[in-house]
């Protein structure tokens, strides 16, 4: 049985439920509190950081969230079916087609998920833990969504997702990586390319399944 942990705050969590969600696979999923469970030592043999996500399938633990859907789609894509047709669309087989998708997972996690990191942190971890907003990593965190969110509105107004006309893997990373957006006041209403594509996925099936989860 394929189970995987995580938590519905963890941007990182909600993606691999949602690549999950999308390739039609079953799968359990276990709410982990960060405070009580991540240090714990049978969930430290699974995610030896005792961080999430990470994944049990049938004895094979796997962690780090981009490697476990890419698993995923793995794993849909042996099963034949709809799973594997899904598979294919998700993380398409052709050489110059997967490297779009990879390029645009990394550019999603390495500019916006960086920078929306850093305004989670100063913004809502830090005063969690006491501590005043840090205005200056706020301001520094804005700085780099405001030179690299225009990237992907003009990307997304060219053909309606990231790597190629279809969903992707990489707007699925990209969608998990804005899910932090509304807590940490981010404000994307200058993107209206990016807003119709996140309302979009929003109202699919997969998304409102693993937000109910």
């Amino acid at each position: 049985m394929l189970t995987i942990y995580g938590n519905k705050h963890s941007g990182n969590s909600n993606r691999v439920v949602y690549t999950a969600e999308l390739l039609g696979l079953e799968y359990s999923f276990r709410e982990m509190d960060f405070q009580k469970d991540l240090k714990t030592e049978w969930f430290l043999k699974i995610h030896p950081a005792g961080k999430v996500p990470a994944l049990d399938d049938d004895g094979f633990a796997l962690f780090e969230s981009v490697a476990m859907c890419k698993y995923l789609c793995a794993k849909a894509a042996g099963g034949g079916g709809d799973a594997a047709t899904a598979s294919a669309a998700l993380y398409p087989s052709g050489i110059r087609e997967r490297a779009l998708v990879d390029q645009w997972i990394d550019f999603s996690i390495q500019h916006v998920g960086g920078a929306m990191y850093k305004i989670m942190g100063a913004k809502v971890y830090g005063p969690l833990r006491g501590k005043p907003v840090d205005e200056a990593a706020v301001a520094e965190g804005q700085q780099f969504l405001d030179r690299f969110l225009p990237i992907i509105e003009a990307q997304l107004g060219k053909q309606g997702h990231l790597a190629s006309g279809q969903l992707t893997l990489a707007d699925v990373v990209l969608l998990s990586v804005l899910d932090a957006a509304k807590r940490a006041e981010v404000n994307l209403s200058g993107y209206p390319n990016l807003i119709a594509w996140r309302t979009k996925l929003q109202d699919m099936a997969f998304w409102k399944k693993a937000q109910a989860e």
